[in-house]
Formats: C-alpha cells, structure tokens, sequence
C-alpha cells in the first residue's frame, strides 16, 4: 500500500461524515430559503453552494494528505498575504451599510478577512507551539504573548476599521484559546480582560456609530423585557424571532405554497430579509422551515464535530498541530455561537455566517480547508513514530550482519 493510500483510509472518516452531512444541511437549507423567490440570481443559489462545496471537497482532501508540516515556513508568507487582501479590500473593497466586507478578484469576491483570520490561526500556532525551539527570546512566556498580541492585534485593527464588527469579535476568542492552549499563564489572560473590560465602555459611547450601539441595545433590550422599535433597529431581531417561534416541533416546510390555509412563513412574506435569509440569517430560515427539531440536530451536529476536533487535538503529535485544532474548534465555535445568538436574540446582529450552512464561497472554502488540516493532524499523529521506525531499520540490518559474520 502507498504513503498517499495509507493517509487516505487513515482519515478520520466519522469526523468526514459529520462534515458531509452538515454541508449537505447547508445546502437543503439554502434552497428552503431561497427556490421560491421570483429572481433566478437568488433562487438558484442553492446549486451555486454544491459547487462551492465540491471545490471545497478537492482543498479539504489536499489540506487533509499533505503533511501539516508545511505550515512551519509558509505560515508567515499567508499571513503576509491576508494582511495584504486586507488592506487592498479595505482601499477598493464595496462599502455596505458602513461595511467593507469583500473584494472582488478576477471576476470572484472574495472576503479579506476570512483568510487573514485562517493565516493568523496557522501563524499564532507556530509562534506559541514551535517558535522558541529557534528564536531564543521567545522561551519567556512573556515575550510570546506578547509577540502573539501582535500577531492579533494587525489584523483585528484592520477588520474593525472596514467596519466589520462581526468577524472582530470572532478573533478574540480564538486568540483567547489558543493563548491558554500554549502555556501562557492564566493570570495574562486574567490582566487583558480586565484592560479590556476597562475600555469597554468608552468605546461603546464614544467610538461606535449610532447603528452599530443599537444592534447591541436591542439584544439586551429584548431580554430584559423592554420595548423595541420592531419597524426599525429591532426589526430583524423580531420577525426572526416571529419566525422561529411560530415553526413549532415539525417547521412550515420549504414550499410556502403548501402551508396551512391562514398560515404564513415569515420567509415568503419577505420579512425575513430576502438578500441576507440564506447566509446571516440562514439559522433562522431554517429553523422556520424545518422546525425545532431541524435546529437541534443542526446544533447537535455542530457539537458533535467540534467533540471530534477536539479529541484529535488530544492525538496531535506536537504542540503546533494541537494549537492549530485548537484554534479551529475556537473559530467554528465563535461563529455557531455569534450566530445562532443573533439569529435568537441573545447576541447583536453582526453579519456572521454559520460554518458550512451559510451561503459563501470564500467562507465555505475556509471551512473546509481548516477541517482539511484537522485531518492532516489526525492522520499524522504517529508520523514522527514511523520516522523514527524507519531510522533505526538500517541500524538493525548492520547490526544483524555484524552479529553473523
């Protein structure tokens, strides 16, 4: 049997399947949302994502045989590189609604910020795994966190001056993750929440727009039992709620045409937003549509393949690939959490796509390229016990021959 065909029946095929299965989700979902709309740019999104899904599928299988090795001298080259999609996005990227969010390159839009996080995981990761094995004065804990910080703060400076709040706020806790993963002392992470804590409050007043203080008003307003303007800033927090609500155990199903006679779907009166009911507010779409039973397996599902991650990180064979997985079940789990909030009303709405469900090129690529280099971990666990297996099989050989001659 070849290397490449050992890898390739190594995989971790159970955590292959809840993958599969959760694109596949994602793509029924698409189509709940979206067949029934009149524009055939948007009711024909849903085969759009298959092909998406398919090229993901091709980088998931060379992300998952190719050794993850490779990330010790590319890391900071990618990282260079999302800075830079970064700042080009942020200079002829298209502002919507006070965001700047992709850019198009070749005819494609792609999201900047997307593969500058990506590149930033795989470089936080060689730099508190690996680093200090060749650069003498990062073997203080100090010095790594703080050359970590760095690492962060570039591009979470970026990504909140383009206006895109959302994916900021993801960013902190994979930073946060993968700090506490690497060995730095709880007490640095203890100091930095409460800095920030401490300016919290006058960015809150003083440098957030007026919509962006409202969209995290109106979470709290609603929890708390309090009015809300449902025709304007709490407009989207209620009709999702509306819609989820009024699914019931079974959902209203993805043909508003065969509903229940007085009975409406909040997606086919155009309430839940037209443009954004397939990626921001996929969750609640399908939620309406496939009920409280079609959330929890997607919930469950997304549970079950963060368990798996995080028992490969377990396997790892270095530091470097458990940091990686680690700060990928971070990623996965900020964005299910973010937006299944946000979809529920516990969380500000903030743009943020749910992995594998929400329609994206750039994002789903992403999705399965990182789960590609979960399973290059997996698959390479015991790669540095073969290697060494393989050096002391010519030692024996002498070792064999001196003893007969």
């Amino acid at each position: 049997m070849t290397p490449l065909l050992r890898k390739f029946f190594g995989l971790h095929w159970i955590l292959f399947a809840s993958m599969l299965l959760m694109a596949a989700m994602g793509i029924y979902s698409i189509y709940g949302a979206v067949h029934f709309r009149p524009e055939p740019g948007i009711a024909n999104q849903w085969n759009t994502q298959i092909r998406w899904a398919l090229i993901g599928i091709v980088v998931f299988f060379g992300a998952a045989l190719v050794d993850y090795k490779w990330i010790r001298w590319a890391c900071l080259p990618l990282y260079v590189a999302g800075l830079g999609l970064l700042v080009l996005q942020g200079l002829k990227g298209k502002d919507t609604h006070g965001q700047v969010i992709s850019i198009n390159i070749g005819g494609v839009s792609v999201q900047a910020a997307q593969l500058a996080v990506m590149a930033t995981i795989l470089l936080l990761g060689v730099l508190l795994g690996e680093a200090h094995k060749y650069i003498p004065w990062l073997r203080h804990y100090l010095m790594r966190f703080m050359a970590a910080g760095l690492v962060f703060a570039v591009p979470f400076a970026l990504v909140v001056k383009q206006g895109d709040l959302g994916t900021a706020l993801v960013m902190i806790p994979i930073v946060a993750v993968m700090l506490l993963v690497g060995n730095i002392p709880f007490r640095c992470l203890v100091a930095v929440a409460l800095i920030g804590l401490t300016i919290l409050p006058p960015v809150f007043y003083f440098k957030l727009k007026d919509y962006q203080r409202a969209r995290i008003q109106v979470p709290i307003d609603m929890l708390m039992g309090r009015e809300v303007d449902v025709k304007g800033d709490g407009y989207a927090a209620t009709n999702l709620q509306i819609g989820i609500g009024s699914a019931g155990w079974e959902g209203k199903g993805t043909d508003p045409n065969n509903l229940p006679p007085g009975q409406k779907s909040m997606l086919q009166l155009g309430l839940t937003s037209k443009s954004t009911a397939h990626t921001d507010y996929i969750f609640g779409s399908a939620a309406e549509s496939f009920g409280f039973r079609g959330a929890a397996i997607m919930i469950i599902g997304f549970l079950f393949m963060l368990t798996m991650c995080i028992m490969v990180s377990f396997f790892a064979r270095d530091q470097a690939g458990r940091l990686v997985v680690a700060g990928i079940v971070g990623l996965f789990f900020a964005h299910i959490f973010e937006h299944v909030g946000m979809n529920i009303g516990i969380m500000p709405i903030t743009g943020i796509p749910l992995p594998l469900i929400s329609y994206g090129g750039t994002f789903m690529v992403v999705n399965f390229f990182l789960l590609g280099l979960v399973q290059s971990v997996w698959v390479h666990r015991n790669a540095m016990i073969e290697e060494a297996k393989a050096k002391a099989k010519p030692k024996a050989k002498v070792v064999a021959a001196r003893a007969l001659r």
